[in-house]
This record gives structure tokens, C-alpha cells and sequence, in this order.
């Protein structure tokens, strides 16, 4: 529905780009008709439990954004049955690097909502699986709702998902990196899908490891509402799309990414 009533006029879109050799493993960029100069690339990375999920429905989320001039990726990744771990980071890390391949002199802003905050999360905090090296073309990194570890996984498909039940290093909370660009974690208070408290306690690892890690509570916030407020027409008078942009546009540089401390 959402996609339906979404313009298009603010953008072009190049549909079906490769980023790897299998099916899923493509993204759509959205170029923004009227283009912030020197702006950061945003990729969105959608959630469905590594279930479900097309990049094909976000139209409207990238609209969001590209309605204020920011250009826009929107990858798709591989789902179960077909993947389990660590397949979803694999996937987004070889994102990233297509994505800073086609956009050589711009940095990124990784944005997931869910399941998809749970891979640009670990994208950055696992580079021995995505790849990726954070502090190279990451200026910042956005978690919407994110399962991070400070609950188990206790239901299947998660467990045949996670063999490690998210006791291991399959959480982002058991990670430890030296360096990382500033990081917003962001949950409703009325989550009741994925608790408020996978970003609080998050935020506050990250914090006493010296990282700079911005904690968003909303109240009156569901599982839902992170990701649909990014919409022109549903934002319900929240300011969290504001705060993502005012987030995205106080990112320091590349040289002093990841020597921002809290």
C-alpha cells in the first residue's frame, strides 16, 4: 500500500544491479532528482525476520530519503531456508563494497530496520565475515529495532537460523572492535517483538568500549512504526526521520570517524 501512494518523481531508479552471482544477491539505487551535494549514500536494508522480504517493497522508504536529496540503495539478501548465518552479513558486507565501488568518492550511511539492523549492525562489528572494514567508507550506522543479542533466540526458524541461539558471537552484543563510526540504536517502547532493551544494552557495550553509540527510545513506538514513519504519508508526528537526518548530517569526516568518542 504504501508503495502505491508513493511518488516517484523524486528520484531515478537502476533496478537489478548485481552485487554477487546469486539470485538474491542484487540492489536497486535510487538517485535523487535533486541531489544534496557531498551527501553520504544511504543503503537501507530491510527487516522479515531473514524469512521474507524484497527490496521491491521499500520503495517508500527510500522515497523518504531521497525526497531530501540523499541517493539511496536498497539490497536484497539471501532468506531461509535457503541461508543461515553467517549468509545475511556475507551478503550485506558484499552490498556495501558494490555500493562504495559505484559511488567511489562517497561515503555510506547503513540504515536496517529489524532483521536488516541486525546485518548493517554486524556488518560493522563483524569484518571477518561482511568483509568490510567500518571505518574505510562507513561515516555511520543506524539500527532500527534490532534483535542484538540481549535476549536469546528462543523459537524456530532462529534456531536452525542461529545455531548459536545468539550465545555466541552471532550477537552483535558479544562483539568487540577497536574502532567503529558512530552508531544510532533506536527501538519503540512498545516493542514487543523485539524489546527496547537489544538497543539499550547495546548502547551502553558500545559506550564502555570507548564507541560512540546514540540510544533513541520512543515511546509509544512499535516493531513497525521505525520503519513505516520513514514514509512521507506516516510519520504519526514522530520526529524519528528528523533524527535520522540531523544524525546523518552531524557525522564527522572520514578522517575522524572513528576517533569520536562519547
Amino acid at each position: 500500500m504504501l508503495n502505491g501512494i508513493t511518488p516517484s518523481s523524486s528520484f531515478d531508479r537502476d533496478k537489478d544491479i548485481a552485487y554477487g552471482e546469486l539470485p538474491r544477491q542484487t540492489m536497486d539505487i535510487y538517485r535523487a532528482a535533486e541531489p544534496v551535494s557531498d551527501a553520504p549514500v544511504i543503503m537501507f536494508v530491510y527487516g522479515g525476520g531473514w524469512t521474507r522480504g524484497s527490496k521491491g517493497m521499500y520503495k517508500f522508504a527510500a522515497e523518504g530519503f531521497t525526497q531530501q536529496g540523499y541517493d539511496v540503495v536498497v539490497p536484497d539478501y539471501r532468506l531461509y531456508p535457503d541461508s543461515r548465518y553467517p549468509d545475511m552479513i556475507t551478503d550485506t558486507g558484499a552490498a556495501v563494497l558494490a555500493a562504495a565501488e559505484r559511488f567511489p568518492d562517497r561515503d555510506l550511511v547503513l540504515i536496517g530496520h529489524s532483521a536488516g539492523g541486525y546485518n548493517v549492525l554486524m556488518t560493522a562489528l563483524a569484518p571477518d565475515l561482511s568483509g568490510v572494514d567500518a571505518c574505510d567508507r562507513i561515516a555511520g550506522i543506524i539500527s532500527l529495532a534490532a534483535p542484538t543479542g540481549a535476549y536469546p533466540m528462543t523459537d524456530e526458524p532462529y534456531l536452525t537460523i542461529f545455531p548459536d541461539h545468539f550465545k555466541g558471537d552471532d550477537a552483535p552484543m558479544a562483539r568487540t572492535v577497536d574502532a567503529l563510526p558512530p552508531v544510532m540504536l533506536v527501538n519503540g517502547r512498545e516493542d514487543e517483538t523485539v524489546g527496547y532493551k537489544n538497543a539499550s544494552a547495546l548502547g551502553e557495550r558500545l559506550t564502555a568500549q570507548g564507541l560512540v553509540a546514540d540510544v533513541r527510545i520512543y515511546d509509544d513506538m512499535n516493531h513497525i512504526d521505525p520503519v513505516r514513519v520513514l514514509s512521507r504519508y506516516f510519520d504519526g508526528g514522530s520526529t524519528l526521520k528528523d533524527d535520522i537526518v540531523t544524525f546523518v548530517q552531524g557525522l564527522p569526516d572520514r578522517s575522524a570517524r572513528c576517533d569520536a568518542k562519547p
